[in-house]
């Protein structure tokens, strides 16, 4: 009987101290979430750069965006980010191009510093680019040069297909969703493969940062508007001169996925950067930079009077 009621109260004590310590790791987590909530948006080190940035009421949205201190003449250079991931992850790429160019990065709305209130509707691919060209307009340029990173490249289809003025030129960098894995469970596959080949540099931190800002409902939300967004339907349209590129061990952006949307492209050039993976602009900036500096020169020549 004393052995009956000792072994009820250890599984009662057992008990306690499961829901104790399940309750408190509940409120370390939430309170951790909190924290990444208000991480500043630009980094420290970006900000001892001279990257510098700036909220704008634009419609409905309130935008955050990065800046350069290099206002030099000629076409600005826009980068976008991708899926959930915020400007944040663009701002070393965002540096190396300013010894040249004047280089904005906005977050997109809903995303990172332009966090939407939870309630507000999942912004469609079509929405998102309409938003880019607002945010254009907003901040008085007529057109620019604009760089986009996986998710980043199917907004700048839809902008360039909807706003082909806004575009003097197009940098496409492991653009998405390769019609032939076109299922969550391969692209999951594909994304973990990209992390083991960028586990020296993994951008695994931003990504908790950036999930934290949008929110998960937001985030998945517009990874099921990727997959149900087809680049390859708009790129026979898109008249502005346009580079692809990928790094040839990028699992998620093939080679065989590219050569097929450059052969689309009625203005289009491919370029494969050796040993890049999908995240080129956080993990190789610098190459990246190297890489696209003879296409945006030449963009820059052509439309010098602007």
């Amino acid at each position: 009987m004393r052995r009956t009621i000792q072994s009820k109260r250890r599984q009662r004590a057992a008990l306690v101290a499961g829901v104790g310590l399940a309750t408190a790791a509940t409120l370390w987590g939430i309170k951790k979430w909190q924290r990444l909530k208000q991480t500043p948006p630009v980094s420290p080190r970006s900000h001892h750069a001279g990257l510098a940035g700036y909220y704008q009421q634009i419609g409905d949205w309130r935008i955050f965006t990065r800046v350069t201190p290099n206002e030099s003449h000629g076409l600005p250079v826009v980068l976008i980010h991708g899926l959930v991931m915020s400007g944040r992850a663009m701002e070393d790429l965002a540096l190396a191009l300013s010894r040249d160019y004047h280089v904005l990065v906005p977050d997109l709305p809903g995303f990172g510093a332009s966090a939407l209130p939870a309630k507000a509707p999942i912004l469609s691919v079509d929405a998102l680019a309409d938003a880019l060209w607002l945010w254009l307009q907003h901040n008085n340029f007529q057109r620019a040069i604009w760089i986009g990173n996986s998710f980043g490249c199917q907004i700048l289809a839809a902008l360039a297909v909807k706003h082909p003025d806004a575009l003097a030129g197009l940098v496409l960098q492991g653009p998405t969703v390769d019609r032939h894995a076109r299922s969550l469970p391969r692209q999951i596959w594909r994304d973990w493969r990209n992390g083991r080949l960028e586990s020296h540099r993994p951008p695994g931190e931003l990504a908790l940062i950036d999930y934290a800002k949008a929110g998960l409902w937001r985030a998945f939300g517009t990874l099921r508007a990727m997959m149900r967004d087809h680049i390859e339907r708009r790129l026979t349209y898109i008249t502005a001169p346009t580079l692809l590129l990928r790094g040839s061990r990028d699992p998620v952006s093939p080679a065989r996925w590219v050569e097929e949307l450059a052969a689309l492209l009625p203005n289009g050039e491919t370029l494969t950067l050796r040993g890049g993976t999908h995240t080129l602009h956080f993990v190789y900036p610098w190459s990246f930079c190297r890489a696209i500096r003879p296409f945006l020169a030449r963009i820059q020549q052509e439309n010098h009077h602007e």
